[in-house]
């Protein structure tokens, strides 16, 4: 029924968890942005400015961590090389 090996197998659900995580990470950054900036604006009564900005910057800060976990898991892939099985049918 595997039509991978098991090596196989358990990477690539490894790698369907790992890009799966990465579509959390902007949202979170936005809403995490968002709550410390309407924190800020419940302290200084600046309502709703600080909130949308910080929701702004924490969805740009998690592009940016969403960029770099991509490309470091390029470079990663690129070490490792071609598989040894791309070969076979």
């Amino acid at each position: 029924m595997a039509i991978l090996p098991s090596g196989s197998q358990k990477d690539l659900w490894g790698q369907i968890a790992f890009y799966s995580g990465l579509g959390f990470i902007i949202p979170g950054g936005a809403a995490g942005g968002y709550f410390l900036g309407w924190l800020l604006d419940e302290y200084l009564h600046t309502t709703p400015f600080l909130g949308i900005i910080g929701g702004l910057a924490g969805a740009a800060a998690g592009i940016v961590e969403v960029l770099q976990i991509l490309t470091r898991a390029e470079k990663s892939a690129d070490r490792e090389g071609p598989s040894s099985d791309s070969g076979k049918s």
